[in-house]
C-alpha cells in the first residue's frame, strides 16, 4: 500500500503520531483502549500482524530514543535524571494492540493511494 506524498504524507504522519500519543495517554492514565467491533478491515488484522505492527513501533521509539536522546530530552524538557522509554504497546492485552493497530490501519486506509 502507497500513502500519498508531500502534504498528504506529512498529514498521515502526523496523524498517526497523534493516535499513538492518544493511546499512550489513556493507557498512562490506567484506561483500557477499546477494539471497535465494527471496523470493517478487523479479519485482515491477525494477531500476527498486530504483533509485527507493535513490535516496529517499540522498535522505531527506541532506535530514536538511541540516535537523538539529547533532542528528545530537549524537544520534551526532559531532565537528565528523568528516563525516556518506548511507549510499552508491547505490555498491552491483545485486544488493546488491536485498538493500536486499526487506528494506524484507518489513518494509512485515509491517506492511501491506489496503485
Amino acid at each position: 500500500m502507497k500513502v500519498k506524498t508531500g502534504v498528504g504524507k506529512e498529514l498521515s504522519d502526523r496523524v498517526c503520531r497523534d493516535w499513538l500519543h492518544h493511546c499512550w495517554e489513556v493507557t498512562e492514565r490506567g484506561e483500557k483502549l477499546q477494539v471497535d467491533p465494527w471496523y470493517p478491515r478487523t479479519e485482515l488484522l491477525t494477531p500476527e500482524v498486530v504483533e509485527s505492527v507493535i513490535r516496529a513501533i517499540e522498535d522505531l521509539f527506541i532506535s530514536e530514543l538511541k540516535k537523538f536522546m539529547g533532542y528528545h530530552r530537549n524537544a520534551n524538557s526532559i531532565s537528565a535524571s528523568e528516563v525516556l522509554v518506548p511507549p510499552g504497546f508491547d505490555k498491552l492485552s491483545q485486544g488493546e494492540q488491536l485498538a493500536v493497530v486499526q487506528g494506524i490501519d484507518k489513518i494509512f486506509q485515509d491517506y492511501r493511494v491506489d496503485d
